[in-house]
């Protein structure tokens, strides 16, 4: 099978000036209910140089963002959660901190999923059980899509997450 891939993704290969050597940490919020999945998915990227954060709720995931000013660059967020749903959540994140990479998890089928408001399956997702390699492998995917995104401009947006 060979070796596992070579994943950098905590750092990214532009720098803040141009000229410095310090390159950039992403900051990422987990946001799920269950304990095992922050825990597990919160070591993963800390070992892969990401700052992390973890929140149980929706209204942690606000009090978490607010107390860092909006400087989240991705927010990994379980669809399925008790009071407010992950989509719901995102559409809150965004009305007051804008457009942080946002990756959708959930165990979930997708007539669930839909149920729940996630509509667009073009979204960035990640299916529960995951492997370190995907939680990596789809962290990195999603901060490019982001990276990109921004590149491009304001754009109008999804209808239904």
């Amino acid at each position: 099978m060979g070796g596992s891939p070579h994943f950098d993704p905590g750092w990214d290969l532009e720098h803040l000036d141009g000229t410095s050597d310090i390159p950039v940490i992403h900051t990422v919020l987990v946001v799920d209910d269950a304990g095992v999945v922050r825990r597990l998915s919160f070591r993963i990227l800390s070992e892969a140089g990401y700052r992390v954060f973890e929140a149980g709720s929706a209204a942690e995931a606000l009090e978490v963002i607010g107390m860092l000013s909006g400087h989240v660059d991705l927010v990994i967020v379980d669809v399925v959660m008790p009071e407010v749903n992950g989509v719901d959540l995102v559409r809150m994140i965004r009305e007051r901190w804008g457009q942080p990479a946002i990756l959708f998890m959930s165990a979930y089928p997708a007539e669930v999923l839909a149920r729940e408001g996630l509509k667009d399956l073009r979204v960035q997702f990640l299916a529960k059980p995951f492997s370190r390699d995907e939680l990596l492998s789809t962290v990195v995917r999603a901060l490019e899509q982001a990276r990109l995104d921004a590149e491009r401009g304001p754009a109008v947006p999804r209808q239904g997450l």
